[in-house]
């Protein structure tokens, strides 16, 4: 073939390989662009600076390190957001996811770069599309055979997280126990001081990495009732311009990237030695290490067992001491008023006794002091009973009463304390208050916390206000407390509100009241668990407490409870 005849046919293919190269390369390239409207790229110049509110503690997802630096599976995306939208994400560091959501629904924070679309969540926030997928798991040491052996169990969730709204709305016969950490919520599980835990697989893999423990198994679910977790990004629902732009910055992530991201977290690494080019040299002597390994491995689980299965036993019976404690407090405030109370109606006797010793003849004065005698012998014996009552620790035993009738008879208990400061109790019980499913010793332990605490904030001279009625959760959901219950919007509950004139609660205890230990009274004074314990007694009757302080001083304990269901349905 002639030079020419060559040329003619190199040059054409040589021109369209080019023309095919560049086409594949504004391809390539335009798949890595974020096309704006010219809207959507003024908003952003507007917007410079985005604050963003990452979980501080859900690994691998994200969370903060030591120094304060965002790391995890969601830092990844937004840094590579960053780049593409010339923006600035500024992180809002928090103490837990707690206090992420609730600076959201202030809009303190604009963006949350790692959670799942919930019905609660709708109301303050817009989503992104998923850009990962998890699937939940629930994880124990006891050996259910599914999750429906959970019911009536108690099962640790994170606070305002999906799984915790899941199971809410879901309303499963179950005892939630709240906690601020998927890692605190796991060491739970693993040792025992709850039945089971609802994460995540991919935080369960994380924690587990983390933290060592070994002795957690997963409980099939075989009706996928859990499902799984499609993490997206939530926007402050007064932006959805910002949603927009950030579907489209997602959709530009490629494949690749996505893969890389997901991997650099959860991968699954072959041990090293599998790669060894040496391994088969040294195949005797590292099968005689893997034997040494795995009989100390058998023998360390085996230590580890006993010592969970010591500490398990070790919490439960501490548990069970700080809850006693609390009440010998209590008991040791009232022994003052008690020995007054007894001491007086035994006076009565012995006078009485005295006189009829005098005039043995039957009159109307006999008569008249004998039952002076019984009012009094009466008077003691419901004291006493009373305190007994209260001090016996026993389980949570549910029966059907009115509250008003416990808010009455633990006023009677604590009537000298009030007395002696000078403190005027002031009523207001509703007439028509329906009945309650109560533990009427634990409730009882409760108001005479809260009344004490009350008595002791306004130590002499002021006016102690307990009402009851029956409210309506408002449409919202924005009642005191409601949100802790999951109660629902238009339900009708029991409100017991605990009122003082005392100096109210300073700023910087707020948000620590119901912390174990804290306490503002002196050394000596005070052991740090009456609210806390307060809480968690309020918690297994499914009912919700919140305190504050009121407009014209003083402060406000907000109870509120569930009516007893008369269908017994759920």
């Amino acid at each position: 073939m002639a030079a020419w005849q060559r040329n003619f046919l190199i040059r054409p293919c040589f021109l369209l390989l080019l023309l095919c190269l560049g086409v594949l390369t504004t391809t390539s390239a335009s798949a890595h662009d974020v096309h704006l409207t010219q809207s959507e790229g003024q908003w952003l110049k507007e917007h410079p600076v985005i604050r963003i509110g990452p979980d501080p503690d859900y690994p691998p997802f994200e969370w903060l390190d030591g120094n304060g630096h965002y790391q995890g599976i969601a830092a990844d995306y937004i840094a590579l957001i960053e780049k593409k939208l010339g923006v600035h994400f500024q992180v809002v560091p928090t103490r837990n996811w707690s206090q992420v959501i609730r600076l959201a629904k202030e809009r303190k924070i604009d963006l949350l770069p790692a959670l799942a679309q919930t019905r609660q969540r709708k109301s303050y926030l817009l989503f992104t599309q998923p850009y990962d997928r998890i699937p939940g798991i629930v994880v124990s040491i006891q050996g259910y055979d599914s999750i429906d052996d959970l019911l009536g169990k108690r099962i640790a969730v994170v606070s305002d997280t999906y799984w915790d709204d899941l199971l809410s709305d879901r309303q499963i016969d179950i005892q939630i126990q709240h906690v601020d950490s998927a890692k605190f919520g796991m060491e739970l599980a693993a040792m025992g001081a709850v039945d089971a835990m609802v994460t995540d697989l991919a935080s369960a893999t994380a924690i587990i990495k983390q933290t060592g423990i070994s002795n957690l198994h997963v409980i099939r679910d075989p009706r996928k009732r859990l499902g799984s977790l499609d993490i997206t990004m939530g926007v402050r629902s007064d932006w959805p311009e910002l949603r927009v732009i950030l579907d489209k910055a997602l959709a530009s992530i490629t494949p690749r990237e996505r893969e890389a991201i997901r991997s650099k977290w959860i991968s699954i690494r072959q041990p090293a030695f599998w790669l060894d080019r040496d391994f088969l040299i040294g195949l005797f002597a590292v099968l005689s290490l893997i034997i040494l390994l795995f009989a100390g491995v058998i023998t360390w689980n085996r230590s580890l067992r006993r010592r969970v299965e010591a500490r398990t036993r070790e919490l439960n019976a501490a548990q069970a001491k700080l809850m006693q404690a609390e009440k010998m407090e209590s008991i040791g405030r009232l022994a003052a008023g008690i020995a007054h109370e007894v001491k007086n109606p035994l006076a009565i006797i012995q006078m009485g006794m005295d006189y009829l010793s005098r005039e043995i003849p039957t009159n109307p004065t006999n008569r008249e002091v004998q039952k002076d005698m019984e009012d009094a012998v009466q008077r003691a014996n419901t004291v006493i009973h009373g305190l007994l009552d209260f001090s016996r620790d026993k389980q949570l035993k549910l029966e059907k009463g009115n509250v008003n009738t416990v808010i009455q008879d633990t006023l009677h208990l604590v009537e000298h304390e009030l007395r002696q400061r000078h403190i005027q109790p002031k009523l207001s019980l509703s007439d028509t208050l329906p009945d309650m499913d109560m533990d009427k010793n634990k409730l009882q332990q409760v108001f005479i916390n809260l009344f004490m605490n009350a008595a002791q904030a306004m130590e002499h001279d002021g006016e102690l206000q307990v009402t009851t009625r029956e409210v309506a959760i408002d449409r919202s959901g924005q009642n005191k407390g409601a949100r802790q219950a999951r109660f629902q919007p238009g339900e009708s509950v029991i409100e017991v509100e605990v009122a003082d004139t005392g100096p109210g609660i300073r700023p910087q205890d707020r948000e620590k009241i119901f912390e174990l230990f804290y306490t503002t009274k002196a050394v000596g004074e005070g052991t740090g668990l009456g609210l806390s314990v307060t809480r968690n007694i309020i918690n297994l009757h499914h009912g919700s407490i919140d305190i504050d302080n009121r407009p014209e001083g003083g402060t406000s304990v907000i109870l509120l409870f569930r009516k007893t269901n008369r269908e017994n349905t759920q």
